[in-house]
């Protein structure tokens, strides 16, 4: 199909598209809409750009971010005018954390009608506030070869800032008055714009910026590095996007001999010694927690491990230096000596380049061999009967993955089940989570957009409050990802509150009520309800055999679980992989 604007609104819309499409981006998801259509249409025509329509505007959202996530360009997202725009919200907030590339057109009605009380009007300039990194309301549609022009420059100027040293969303807000729908008019005169605007058209590379860490802020680092004698690389989540950008990371870990305590969701686990998992448990151990680093370099986000988070600020008066994206700044706890803004694979090559042989780290030897206990013994767990404890039913599916399957760990507690029990050294994983800001909200639909541009096979690991608060993410998940596979943990509420302060509260039927949340429902109906393959799993040990092939058509493994019998598993597995990581 080719672009043939028969309107004026068509024309802009293609004129926007098509600008969008030369600066990188391959795909739109389109929520249906009337105000939208011309951008709908002008999406859907043209050549080379992949289109998803998904009802729910908040499932649309997250799809597109897992999407964007998957393969690194960025990915449309057009709507409808009023509060369809608003449903987009929560996933702009998380694009924004994480620094994915998307494209907000939200469709509006002329400036006229703004603040009149107009059908489906609502203000939707700077809507999203400081969550994007650029807004522009675009000018409205009107047969001129400048209006064009000025088009082309704005959605140019968008893909900059969404692709440049800070990446992340944008925002152009697209007034669309009569015809919406693609009825010729003015046919003879939309059709000479548009060709005088091809034939004039050039090649432009999208703008991306590698910040490059400055000198002056490398020294200091070089210097306090190679005296350093308990030195610690910490890599938070968002530390590396591919597996190019985590070898530079273990590489400078290796080279210094420092231990790497890499989060499940950083994208530098994968690697051997030095890198340390299972480090959840042997930071609960005095005899480890007591030992201080000197110098730490934190690249990336906030670590998921609350053990991890209360090791570094135990040691605050560690030389902390912390390495990441402008999206990444932040220091909840304030321990850091100095943010410095740089990719993280940048400034460990850099700072690889500049340093001579070192000796390894006081802090190696005791983490490798805290690791390697814990290894041990949880391969002792794992043969005994685990199906009470989530965690372990969690890291069964996990260990039966070949190494081409992708990994979406939900908020809450499958991410902290990854996170301390799953070392992937070795095993190509990509392991994604909603780690810029935690939440529960999109889960299906954004491992649904993983799924979807990856073609790769796809585990979700999720409970059942984050599958419930996103049902509509199975229509697609069923539509787009026939190779997605959920792992559903039913334990008939909120699961994480039993490991909270809040559990021991003396009155348990307010327990239950604010925080249990049980919601009774029977979960399996929504696989006939939506389409899709519903298993029932009775033992961890049946969930290898699901996970040896690729499914069809995207399909639920649903384990029901108890709360109360998870939390008492759970903890006592915890003891005995911190005993076990000292003895």
């Amino acid at each position: 199909m080719d672009v043939n604007p028969v309107n004026v609104n068509l024309l802009h819309a293609s004129v926007l598209i098509g600008e969008l499409a030369k600066y990188g981006a391959r795909r739109a998801v389109i929520s249906p809409g009337s105000r939208s259509a011309p951008l709908a249409v002008a999406a859907h025509s043209f050549p080379g750009l992949k289109t998803y329509t998904i009802l729910d505007e908040r499932s649309a959202a997250f799809f597109a971010l897992g999407l964007s996530k998957a393969d690194g360009k960025p990915v449309i997202l057009i709507c409808t005018s009023g509060t369809a725009a608003a449903n987009y919200f929560p996933a702009v907030i998380e694009a924004s954390r994480w620094g994915v590339l998307l494209v907000v057109l939200t469709a509006d009605r002329p400036a006229a009608l703004r603040q009149t009380g107009a059908p489906q009007t609502i203000d939707q300039t700077h809507l999203y506030g400081n969550f994007v990194r650029f807004f522009a309301d675009v000018p409205e549609a009107k047969l001129d070869i400048e209006r064009c022009r000025a088009v082309q420059s704005i959605a140019a100027e968008a893909c900059a800032a969404a692709t440049g040293s800070n990446p992340g969303p944008v925002h152009l807000n697209v007034p669309l008055d009569e015809p919406l729908a693609p009825i010729p008019e003015s046919a003879t005169e939309v059709k000479r714009l548009w060709t005088a605007l091809r034939d004039e058209a050039t090649e432009r590379p999208a703008p991306r910026i590698e910040t490059e860490p400055p000198e002056g802020a490398m020294r200091p680092v070089r210097q306090l590095v190679t005296e350093s004698l308990c030195g610690l690389i910490v890599a938070g989540p968002g530390a590396a996007s591919s597996f190019e950008e985590a070898e530079p990371i273990f590489h400078l870990a290796r080279k210094l001999g420092w231990p790497l305590l890499a989060d499940v969701v950083s994208g530098v686990r994968l690697f051997d010694e030095p890198v340390a998992p299972f480090y959840d448990f042997f930071l609960r151990t005095e005899e480890l927690a007591a030992l201080a680093p000197d110098v730490v370099l934190h690249l990336g986000g906030f670590p998921t491990s609350k053990m991890l988070a209360q090791y570094l600020d135990r040691h605050r008066a560690a030389q902390t230096f912390r390495i990441g994206r402008s999206f990444q700044a932040g220091d909840p706890l304030f321990r850091e000596g100095m943010f410095i803004e740089s990719s993280p694979a940048i400034f460990c090559r850099e700072l690889a380049k500049r340093l001579g042989p070192s000796r390894d780290s006081l802090l190696l030897e005791p983490f490798q061999r805290a690791s390697r206990l814990v290894s041990e013994e949880l391969e002792h767990v794992t043969r005994e009967s685990n199906d009470d404890c989530e965690a372990l039913v969690t890291l069964a599916a996990l260990n039966a993955l070949k190494e081409e399957w992708n990994i979406v760990l939900a908020s809450s507690l499958p991410v902290r089940y990854g996170d301390a029990l799953f070392a992937t050294q070795g095993r190509l994983h990509r392991v994604y989570g909603l780690r810029g800001v935690n939440g529960i909200d999109g889960t299906l639909s954004h491992a649904a957009g993983i799924a979807t541009a990856s073609g790769r096979p796809t585990l979700l690991v999720t409970g059942d409050l984050a599958l419930v608060h996103d049902l509509t993410g199975l229509i697609a998940a069923l539509k787009y990802a026939p190779n997605l596979t959920i792992l559903l943990l039913d334990n008939n509420g909120g699961g994480i509150f039993h490991f909270l302060p809040v559990r021991d509260h003396e009155d348990k039927t307010l327990f239950e009520t604010i925080h249990g949340t049980p919601h009774h429902l029977n979960l399996a109906g929504a696989g006939s309800l939506f389409g899709v393959d519903w298993i029932p799993v009775g033992r961890a040990s049946e969930i290898a055999v699901h996970l040896q092939s690729t499914p069809k058509r995207a399909r639920v493994l649903h384990v029901q679980s108890s709360r109360e019998r998870n939390y008492a598993a759970y903890s006592a597995l915890i003891e005995r992989l911190k005993r076990a990581s000292v003895r």
